[in-house]
């Protein structure tokens, strides 16, 4: 064992200092350039096709934040005694009654927020901490987002909702979570009683897939117990949950873009376009096979640009990556100033593939093509872990390791070091066979900071 675990050391340390690539951008995905774009009429067509289909279908939610990220301008507050983020608080309070949770807030506090010498450092200590209401360490997906008929609604139970108002049947939901709030997702999904039918289950991230924290002299941290320090390697670690499920269609979709009960048609009908594509080409391109028709096969590749159409294929040899891949169909929305990965065309090994890059991802070099950019990923995206052949993949075999990246952080006052592991949707996913799709950007309603809970979409 302890042999096993230098030599994973060894290969994260050659990985972290001396092995790390940033992707090779070529172009901006646009319309016509590696994102679709479909007529209301293909759009119903391939409704339809999903509609129809036989396949089993599964929701992947990733659920691991927790509510301190939506009050950053709380915790600065509260930590300058008063002197940061002054203007963001008052717009917070002159707002308070209008969120969901203001409805949580004891009688006594409510009464002190109409004076106008209400001790804020005081509110935001009861908003946060564990005496109050304790928003700090509270999972994102049991905050209350929203209110309807007269109680709060939180991510969790929104997801099930709009889930279960699709025409298709769900087979399953499952959320990833830390293992600290698992008992309280338990808990809240056991509360909802008979209300939705199904498979309702949790995961957490595997502690196997955390990685080593080393120093700036490359050598791993123990701590006083002599044992090598760990920290979580990302989103890209859930790949493996991602794995077990074996439905033949997973959609992907983050706890915090949800929406009010209005919404829930147009979320659908969205997800009924994207597993709709997913299941028509994947039957095309099967049958294109069987028939040993080549021509056709590579021409449904550049329809759908799922290759780079400068690619020519001469044999069924060349395109045996293709038969033997994981598939996905991400929605894309146009870029308007909201945070998100882009869609680009990369270049790797001579090979042009279609990517999801985040901004961190992105050197100086490639840095003008970010203008370059029409759309960005709200993850939201139907996938298949199955070639055509109908084998069930192993998720894992296709990542891009070198896409790792670099974390640099201050631990115990010394600078540290460790691996992330390629992003879920981005390096974890490089080997996919990918496709862009344009969808409606009121699909996309993140809750990053609590004041986005007053956009239209979550007023109730």
């Amino acid at each position: 064992m302890e042999k096993d675990i230098l030599e994973a050391i060894d290969i994260q340390r050659t990985r972290l200092f001396s092995a790390l690539s940033s992707p090779n951008i070529v172009a901006a995905c646009t319309v016509g350039n590696g994102i679709l774009q479909f007529t209301p009429e293909e759009t119903s067509a391939f409704r339809g096709k999903f509609i129809t289909s036989t396949e089993s279908v599964s929701y992947f939610i990733p659920a691991s934040g927790v509510g301190s990220r939506m009050f950053d301008f709380l915790q600065y507050f509260l930590g300058s005694m008063g002197r940061e983020h002054v203007d963001e608080i008052r717009l917070f309070l002159s707002n308070i009654e209008s969120f969901a949770f203001f409805y949580e807030v004891n009688a006594d506090w409510r009464r002190a927020l109409g004076d106008p010498s209400v001790d804020l450092l005081a509110l935001c200590d009861y908003l946060l901490g564990p005496q109050g209401l304790n928003f700090s360490g509270t999972p994102k997906a049991l905050f209350p987002f929203h209110r309807m008929l007269g109680r709060n609604i939180t991510p969790f139970e929104d997801h099930l909702r709009q889930g279960f108002n699709a025409r298709k049947s769900i087979e399953r939901f499952h959320f990833t979570v830390q293992q600290e709030h698992l008992n309280q997702l338990i808990s809240e999904r056991e509360g909802l009683g008979d209300s939705f039918v199904g498979e309702i289950d949790f995961s957490t991230q595997a502690s196997d897939t955390d990685s080593y924290v080393f120093d700036e002299f490359m050598q791993p941290l123990t701590n006083q117990a002599g044992v090598f320090v760990k920290r979580p390697a990302g989103h890209g670690a859930i790949l493996s949950n991602l794995n077990h499920l074996t439905s033949k269609i997973i959609f992907i979709k983050n706890i915090d873009n949800i929406q009010c009960s209005a919404h829930d048609a147009i979320v659908n009908e969205t997800w009924e376009l994207l597993g709709g594509v997913l299941v028509s080409l994947r039957a095309a391109l099967k049958k294109a096979h069987l028939a040993n028709a080549l021509m056709e096969f590579t021409a449904l590749c550049v329809a759908f640009h799922l290759l780079d159409e400068s690619t020519i294929v001469h044999s069924w040899k060349e395109v045996e990556h293709i038969l033997h891949r994981p598939m996905r169909v991400c929605g894309m929305v146009k870029n308007e100033g909201m945070p998100g990965g882009g869609p680009f065309w990369v270049s790797h090994e001579g090979i042009r593939t279609k990517q999801i890059i985040e901004k961190s991802q992105i050197d100086s070099v490639h840095l003008a093509i970010l203008t370059e950019s029409s759309h960005f990923n709200p993850v939201m995206m139907a996938i298949s872990p199955y070639d055509l052949a109908g084998n069930k993949l192993d998720l894992t075999e296709f990542v891009r390791e070198d896409l790792s990246m670099a974390v640099k952080k201050n631990h115990l006052g010394k600078t540290v070091y460790y691996l992330e592991k390629p992003g879920l949707w981005n390096g974890s996913m490089y080997h996919w066979n990918t496709v862009f799709v344009e969808i409606p950007s009121n699909v996309f309603t993140p809750v990053k900071n609590v004041m986005d809970l007053l956009n239209p979409s979550h007023r109730c």
